[in-house]
């Protein structure tokens, strides 16, 4: 009885019928183990509004408690991964998110850290190109010379 409530109210908050925003399922229901498994595989993957760093099946916050809720309600009607996220998405924007999805302006989240690195490895790949290419310093004079008065000593001494 409480769980329905519970539920119930989590779909209020939301205020969207899964079924107007994802469609029908694209799966059948899931029960038990399995259900509560891939519940809290999607739930991983979502961010807890409330803690912002955490995703919602680790958060211990009340907001948390009502969206693991409604994931796994949505899952055991039949709802897969996608469809869920994009549930979640319908009703919080990308930022529910913990993984950006890898397209539209997205795709600059995903794209330039890997073109900042390739570029500072380009960078350190020259540097030490041109390094390698000029010539060795001759070593100081008097370095030289004291090695070589101290070689001619050695070889008198001996």
């Amino acid at each position: 009885m409480i769980l329905a409530i519970a539920l119930a109210l989590a779909q209020e908050a939301t205020g969207l019928d899964p079924r107007q925003v994802v469609g029908e399922p694209a799966q059948g229901p899931l029960a038990g183990n399995v259900l509560h498994d891939e519940a809290r595989r999607i739930s991983l993957l979502l961010r807890c509004p409330t803690c912002q760093g955490m995703s919602v099946a680790e958060s211990p916050a009340e907001g948390a408690r009502a969206m693991r809720d409604e994931v796994e309600r949505l899952v055991a009607q039949g709802y897969d991964e996608s469809q869920v996220l994009d549930y979640f998405v319908a009703s919080y924007g990308e930022f529910i998110l913990l993984r950006p999805r890898r397209e539209g302006a997205n795709l600059t989240l995903w794209i330039v850290p890997a073109l900042l690195a390739a570029g500072g490895i380009a960078a350190v790949a020259m540097q030490a190109r041109r390094r390698a290419s000029l010539p060795a310093p001759p070593p100081p004079a008097s370095t030289v010379d004291d090695y070589r008065a101290r070689a001619e000593r050695e070889i008198d001494s001996a």
